[in-house]
């Protein structure tokens, strides 16, 4: 295959000793790492794509909607959704044809079961699921049952590269005809090949241990003794490997726990500990809910 030239990829960045050129080896390593994907998420009704992150992937899905004349609405209040996306969130009313949900809050732990619009009515229209915080854990076939775009980075839960975000489109619904499209261009474009080879030598090293298997119990028992110590448990749901929590008085959190083993978000003055175990995704719940109580023990004591 003929070398790039210098108006496609600059000499200096052209990688000696390739088979072929730089794009014709980024196309064969996504392929590689998107059908592996498939296949381990148990996501034969989707096609896959892979652009550089979860932002890419929902810009580009929102830009496919607009173009197509689509109207996309939100559902849930704002603080369940990234912090980051307040600006960008689809407003669309109640008639909108499509919705964007997020399946786990990264601030509370809330869990959307995706049956049910944030009114309470079943959705009929296709479905953009956030799934950074769900895909690779308990919740993955959720996700995937209940969504028709689904969206995650490979960084997360998956773990098995920085600077990649999937996005698996259903291949049965003509109506995400344009979405395929867009994503097509948006993943063909000028892409490091670094991570893609990251991403590959993962995947076969893991041989299908590429699942976060750890989850907090929530019950009310755990509520109570959060409440013990002083504190408010946010998560609302099963399956989520993290568990946040606030002050129960409203003081600042970060003046309440010492500053390890714990995310910190200001908004919402929360605090998050998340735990990780892998696994394949037929073997059994890793419960991490004494881990959680021991982390959270810590923390105040320190």
């Amino acid at each position: 295959m003929g070398a790039l030239d210098a108006a496609a990829l600059h000499p200096g960045l052209q990688e000696p000793g390739l088979a072929r050129h730089h794009f014709a080896e980024a196309a064969a390593l996504r392929a590689a790492v998107t059908e592996r994907l498939r296949q381990e998420l148990r996501a034969a009704d989707f096609t896959p794509y892979l652009v550089h992150n979860t932002t890419s992937s929902l810009l580009a899905v929102l830009f496919a909607a607009s173009a197509s004349g689509r109207t996309v609405r939100t559902c849930g209040p704002d603080d369940r959704h990234y912090p980051a996306y307040a600006g960008i969130l689809p407003r669309g009313g109640p008639d909108a044809e499509w919705e964007l949900r997020t399946h786990v809050s990264p601030l509370t732990g809330t869990v959307d079961n995706l049956a049910e619009d944030g009114d309470g009515e079943v959705g009929a229209g296709v479905r953009i699921v956030d799934a950074a915080q769900s895909l690779g854990t308990a919740l993955t076939s959720a996700a995937l049952s209940r969504g028709d775009v689904v969206l995650a980075p490979l960084h997360k839960h998956l773990g098995l590269a920085v600077g990649l975000g999937l996005a698996l489109v259903r291949s049965s619904r003509p109506e995400l005809e344009h979405v395929h499209r867009v994503l097509g261009v948006a993943e063909s474009g000028a892409q490091s090949l670094d991570p893609l080879r990251t991403a590959e030598r993962a995947l076969c090293e893991a041989e299908g241990r590429i699942f976060n298997r750890a989850v907090i119990d929530v019950d009310d028992g755990l509520r109570a003794w959060c409440a013990q110590h002083g504190m408010r448990l946010l998560n609302r749901g099963q399956g989520v490997p993290f568990a946040c929590v606030t002050t129960a008085d409203g003081s600042a959190v970060a003046e309440r726990l010492a500053p390890s083993g714990w995310r910190h978000f200001r908004t919402g003055n929360t605090a998050r500990f998340a735990f990780h175990s892998p696994g394949f995704a037929d073997d059994p719940p890793a419960d991490h809910t004494t881990a959680f109580q021991e982390a959270l023990t810590r923390a105040l004591q320190g």
